[in-house]
C-alpha cells in the first residue's frame, strides 16, 4: 500500500531524515513516536510532497514517485492519494465547519455541491459535530476543530490519512474526545500514519508503532512489544517515564 525506500531530507546543513524505509499495509494504522526534532513530522510532509524530500522513492496506492525527478502532475497526484490532519487544525477562518468541507470536495474533487453537502452533513455527524454545522472555526473549541479536520479528511476519501500530532495544540481535557474519533477510524481499516505523543494510543489503537530519533527508524514492531519491552537502548531511555 505504502513503501519508503531511502527518504532523504535537510535543510541547509542540518539533516532530518537520514534513509528512512519502511512500509505500510492497507487498512494498517501505524504509529510513529519518538523526541521532538527526531524528523516525524517532516517523515509526514515528506510522504505527501509538503516537503520535498532530498532523496528517496515513494509509493502511495498506485502512485510512485522518485523525489529526484518529481513533476507537477506527479505531486498532484500524490497529494490528491493523501489528506492530511494538522496539529494547529489548519482550516479556512472565513467558512463553517460545512464549507471547510464541501469546498474541498467542490473545487478539488469536482464533486456536485448538493453531493458534497450531503457527504460532509454525513461525517460532521459522524464526528459528533452535526449541530455545529454553520459555526466558524472561531465559534469552535480545539477538539472541534479538530474533528471538523478529520471529518474533511475522510470526505476526501484518501489512499491514506496522516495525522501529524492531532492533538498536541488541545487543552487535556478535550485530547481523549480527538482519540476517540481517530479510534473511530482506524477501526474502520482506513490506512492512517499518526505522529503522536500519547503512548498509551498507540499501545492501544495501532497495529504497529515506529520509534524515530536523530532522523532515523531505531526499532518498530508490535506496538506492545516496542512500548512495553523495548530492545534498543535508546528507545528504553525514551520511553523510560511512560513505562513506570
Amino acid at each position: 500500500m505504502i513503501k519508503v525506500e531511502n527518504l532523504y531530507k535537510s535543510y541547509g546543513s542540518l539533516q532530518v531524515l537520514k534513509g528512512i524505509s519502511t512500509e505500510v499495509q492497507e487498512g494498517e494504522t501505524l504509529a510513529i513516536i519518538g523526541p521532538s526534532g527526531s524528523g516525524k513530522s517532516t517523515f509526514l510532509r515528506c510522504l505527501n510532497l509538503l516537503e520535498v524530500p532530498d532523496k528517496g522513492i515513494v509509493t502511495i496506492g498506485e502512485h510512485t514517485y522518485d523525489s529526484e525527478h518529481l513533476d507537477k502532475k506527479k505531486t498532484l497526484e500524490i497529494q490528491r492519494a493523501t489528506a492530511m490532519v494538522f496539529q494547529n487544525y489548519a482550516l479556512f477562518s472565513n467558512m463553517t465547519a460545512l464549507k471547510n468541507i464541501t469546498t474541498p470536495l467542490i473545487k478539488v474533487k469536482k464533486i456536485p455541491a448538493d453531493e458534497a453537502e450531503k457527504t460532509a452533513r454525513r461525517l460532521l455527524e459522524k464526528v459528533g459535530l452535526s449541530e455545529r454545522s454553520d459555526f466558524y472555526p472561531s465559534q469552535l473549541s480545539g477538539g472541534q476543530q479538530q474533528r471538523v479536520g478529520i471529518a474533511r479528511a475522510l470526505a476526501l476519501n484518501p489512499d491514506v490519512i496522516l495525522f501529524d500530532e492531532p492533538t498536541s495544540a488541545l487543552d487535556p481535557e478535550l485530547v481523549q474526545g480527538v482519540l476517540d474519533v481517530i479510534k473511530e477510524v482506524a477501526q474502520e481499516n482506513i490506512t492512517t500514519i499518526v505522529v503522536t505523543h500519547e503512548m498509551s494510543f498507540a499501545r492501544d489503537v495501532a497495529d504497529r508503532v515506529i520509534f524515530m530519533d536523530g532522523g532515523v527508524i531505531v526499532e518498530e514492531g508490535d506496538p506492545k512489544e516496542v512500548i512495553e519491552n523495548p530492545k534498543e537502548e535508546r528507545t528504553k531511555q525514551f520511553l523510560g517515564i511512560f513505562n513506570k
